[in-house]
This record gives C-alpha cells, structure tokens and sequence, in this order.
C-alpha cells in the first residue's frame, strides 16, 4: 500500500513519465479492442451481404484480433 501511495506522491519525472506511459497504453489498448470489436461487427455485416468462401478465416482473422486486443489490455494493466 506505500508504494501506491509513494508513487502517487513522488515528483520524480521518471514516476511522471511512467505514469502517463502506462495511461497512454491503457487507453491505446481500449481504443485498439473498440476496433477490433467494430472490425469484427463489419466483417459479420458483410459475409451476410456477400458470400464467400473465405468468410470463415476472414471471422478468424477478426476473431484473433479481438484476443490480441484482450491480450494488449491485459498488458498495458498487469506488466507495465
């Protein structure tokens, strides 16, 4: 519990830099998995739309996106 509340309260610049590194990629990673989400939603509208026999990687493709995004966000929370 010190070291939140040190971390907090040091004016050392490396703490400053760290800190706005970690929101930086928190929030990276929020907007990367709205992306993938949407890309994800579009690629469902569009295999209905048009059908191809490539509809199937192209969802996993999506679908891997979606877990990179997971993944980044676990990240950008836990390690750094």
């Amino acid at each position: 519990m010190e070291n939140i509340i040190n971390f907090f309260t040091s004016t050392d610049s490396n703490t400053i830099l760290m800190l706005f590194f970690k929101a930086f990629a928190v929030l990276f990673s929020l907007m990367y998995l709205l992306y993938a989400i949407v890309l994800t939603r579009q690629t469902q509208i569009m295999n209905r739309t048009v059908t191809t026999q490539s509809a199937p990687v192209l969802l996993a493709f999506s679908a891997v996106q979606i877990i990179f995004a997971l993944f980044l966000i676990f990240v950008s929370f836990v390690l750094i």
